[in-house]
This record gives structure tokens, C-alpha cells and sequence, in this order.
């Protein structure tokens, strides 16, 4: 819930130096800029920081925000920040379970916040979701244990972020979700660029580098997410959240690509009314609409869309076939209950790190992880040392299957 008007909404930020955090970052400064000047409700204060393994960034980080705690997950990485701060892949952990907080914003890349991020949801914090691996691997426990505790789960997404506010009329004044879409709405559809392949052809791209996956034709990206874009797994992870965060089934759920990523997502009404939710390319104003909710304040300056330049929207449909992704994590949507998801996001994890390291071609990822789903049994999702056992075996299994390739 959000304290009183006059009082600092209290952050902590997950994953600060990456790309969503840093630009949290930069959304906080202008919503306390705004603040300042009457426009806005309360002002924000960074009350504790947590990355990987940036320690520069991280000490960069520390010094803007004097006040905030401090968390880095590498216990090695090289450290002049100004004061000192809990090592080790627990710290973040700790750092929800001990400090006062109003947000928990998750931005830490793959299945390592997890942990993190249901220690919010149990102690009734409201979480800014920007790590959707999270819900895949354990969407029913962050699901129960916020609709339990009355933590709201704010989108950061671009697509889950539109798809909030196209069902704005839809929901009850002030919701948020975990939410039932009601069934005045016959179907949600995410929408997705198409990735760094999208003009061409499967043949052509089963060898691609690294470096041409990375290159992102609409989208500033950390490599995990370009790389989940050019497969599509992206989008199927996306598709597994929108299930968990809306309540939708594979019946309710769509993809369509769209190049100019200007539409994020649609809702179609049972009245074949069709709402679209268009914003500018930039991961400022998904952020903003998390951070200020229920408010709707003046956007960052260098988010706003420029409706003289939209000459051209276009749709086609995703084929299943030349992006195998989206039908696994459709798996995963009709198993909810089950550790399907932790496998699928392990296997995808380990193979896209191998792709980088330049250690499978780029058309393996999903064969990899399509392996892992058919071969490893999923159990029921009983807690997380369920989802995490399951993990660690799809991590295991995963790794050896390319070390196997390596050497056949």
C-alpha cells in the first residue's frame, strides 16, 4: 500500500545498475522533480540498492543516494564505494527481509530474484515486476502469497504495462493485479517486434552470431532479454506472466508481430471493440505508470510518442513453427501448478549463455530447452524448493547436454 501523501514512498531497487534499474533511477529523479514543483503527491526515496556483480556502478549509485543500503551478489567484485555493503547471492534476500520499504522494484536478470521477490510479496510489499522470470518459474506461490498479504504486482513490462491500462475500463476503479480479467474482455494480445531475425529466414539465422542477435531493430536491452527477443522466448515468458498477473489462459492469450513496437498490447472486448495502448519506445514510461500508480503524472521528457510520426502500423501473425518459443511457454500456461516453468527458464538460461560465449549456434537455444521440458519431470509447485530443485536439475541436465555436443 501507499503511505500517506506526505511522506517518501521508501524503494528498494533489485538488479539498480542494470538497464530498468537505472532508468528507475532516472524516473525517480524526475517524479521528485515534480514533486518539487506541486505536480506530484510524494516524493520517492531510495532506501537500498542491489546488483550483481557492478560494483562501479554500484558505488556510483551509492553516492547519489547516501541513505540507501547496499547489496552486492558477487563477494569478489572489485569495490571504492563510500560505505560497505552485504556480499553474497543471499544479500539481496536480506536486504527485502530487513528494510522498511513501500516498493521492492525487481529488476535482477533470470531466476536469481526470485527469492528476493516472494520475501516481498509474503511481507504484503507491493513489487515494480520488471523480472518476469520470476512468474514463469514461480508465478502460482508470487501469485498467493500477494493476493494472501495484499501486495499489488506493477508491471514494468511494456506489454503488461499496456495491457493494464487498455483494461483500465474493464476493472475496478484502482486495481491492480494479480487481477480476474472479467469476461467482458474476450481476449488480451501482446504484440512483439519480431526481434533481431524478424526479415529473415529460419536457414539463414540457425548459425547467427552473437553479435547480429544483439542488434535489436527497436529495443535498449540487456544481451539475456535481445537474445529472448530474437528467439521469441521473450515473448512466451511474456505470455506465461500476462497468465499469472491477469488471470488469462492460452484461450485468452495472443501474440502478433509488429515492427514498429508502437502498439504494446490490445484487448478485444466481447462487443468487438478492439482497445490498442500505444506509447514511445522507451521503458521510462512503463516505469513511471508502476512508480506513480494510481497517479498519472506528466511523463519523463524523452518518453513521450510523437503522433506525427506514426505513418505506418502493421500486424501479422507469429508462426509457431520459425519461433518454436512461444508454443513451449504455452506449455507452461496449461501446467501452471507445476515446475514446468522453472525447467523451461533454466534450460533457456544456460543455453542463451552459451550462445554468447559462442558455444552452440543460436538455433539450438530452443531445441535445448524443448529437450529439457520432455526429458525432466515436472512436479507440483509446492514451494520454492520445488521451483529451485527444479532449476538446479534443468541447469544440470542443460549444461551437460552442451558439454555432451561439444565433444561428440
Amino acid at each position: 500500500m501507499s503511505p500517506p501523501a506526505d511522506q517518501p514512498r521508501r524503494v528498494v531497487i533489485l538488479g539498480s545498475t542494470g538497464s530498468i534499474g537505472t532508468q528507475t533511477l532516472d524516473v525517480i529523479d524526475h517524479l521528485n522533480a515534480l514533486h518539487e514543483r506541486g505536480a506530484f503527491p510524494h516524493p520517492f526515496e531510495v532506501v537500498a540498492l542491489a546488483a550483481g556483480s557492478n560494483g562501479a556502478t554500484l558505488a556510483q549509485q551509492a553516492r547519489a543516494h547516501p541513505g540507501a543500503r547496499l547489496a552486492l551478489a558477487d563477494e569478489h567484485a572489485p569495490w571504492e564505494g563510500p560505505r560497505e555493503p552485504m556480499r553474497g547471492a543471499g544479500a539481496a534476500l536480506e536486504i527485502v527481509r530487513t528494510t522498511e520499504a513501500d516498493l521492492v522494484v525487481a529488476a535482477m536478470v533470470g531466476a536469481a530474484g526470485l527469492p528476493a521477490t516472494l520475501a516481498a510479496a509474503e511481507a504484503g510489499t507491493d513489487i515494480a515486476l520488471a523480472n518476469k522470470e520470476t512468474l514463469v518459474v514461480a508465478g502460482a506461490l508470487i501469485t498467493t502469497a500477494a493476493a494472501r498479504t495484499g501486495a499489488r504486482l506493477l508491471p514494468l513490462d511494456s506489454e503488461h504495462a499496456g495491457v493494464w491500462q487498455a483494461l483500465a475500463g474493464q476493472l475496478p476503479a484502482g486495481a491492480a493485479p494479480p487481477v480476474a480479467t472479467p469476461s467482458a474482455v474476450r481476449r488480451v494480445v501482446l504484440t512483439a517486434s519480431g526481434g533481431a531475425f524478424r526479415d529473415r529466414a529460419p536457414d539463414e539465422i540457425e548459425h547467427a552470431t552473437p553479435d547480429e542477435a544483439l542488434a535489436h531493430p527497436t529495443w535498449n536491452m540487456g544481451a539475456k532479454v535481445t537474445i529472448d527477443s530474437a528467439t521469441m522466448m521473450n515473448k512466451g515468458l511474456e505470455l506465461i506472466e500476462a497468465h499469472h498477473l491477469f488471470g488469462l489462459d492460452n484461450d485468452r492469450l495472443g501474440v502478433l508481430i509488429h515492427r514498429q513496437s508502437a502498439v504494446h498490447a490490445l484487448a478485444q472486448l466481447a462487443d468487438g471493440a478492439i482497445i490498442a495502448h500505444l506509447s514511445a519506445t522507451d521503458m521510462r514510461h512503463p516505469i513511471l505508470c508502476a512508480l506513480a500508480f494510481p497517479q498519472t503524472p506528466e511523463c519523463h521528457p524523452g518518453a513521450r510518442m510523437d503522433l506525427d510520426t506514426l505513418t505506418t502500423l502493421d500486424f501479422r501473425p507469429l508462426d509457431p513453427e520459425r519461433f518454436p518459443a512461444v508454443p513451449l511457454a504455452r506449455r507452461v500456461i496449461d501446467e501452471p501448478d507445476t515446475t514446468l516453468g522453472a525447467i523451461l527458464n533454466a534450460a533457456n538460461e544456460v543455453a542463451v549463455g552459451a550462445f554468447l560465449d559462442r558455444r552452440i549456434p543460436f538455433g539450438e537455444i530452443t531445441r535445448l530447452v524443448a529437450r529439457a521440458m520432455d526429458d525432466l519431470r515436472a512436479a507440483p509447485l509446492t514451494g520454492l524448493d520445488a521451483a529451485l530443485r527444479a532449476d538446479a536439475e534443468a541447469r544440470d541436465a542443460t549444461a551437460r547436454a552442451i558439454e555432451t555436443a561439444a565433444h561428440t
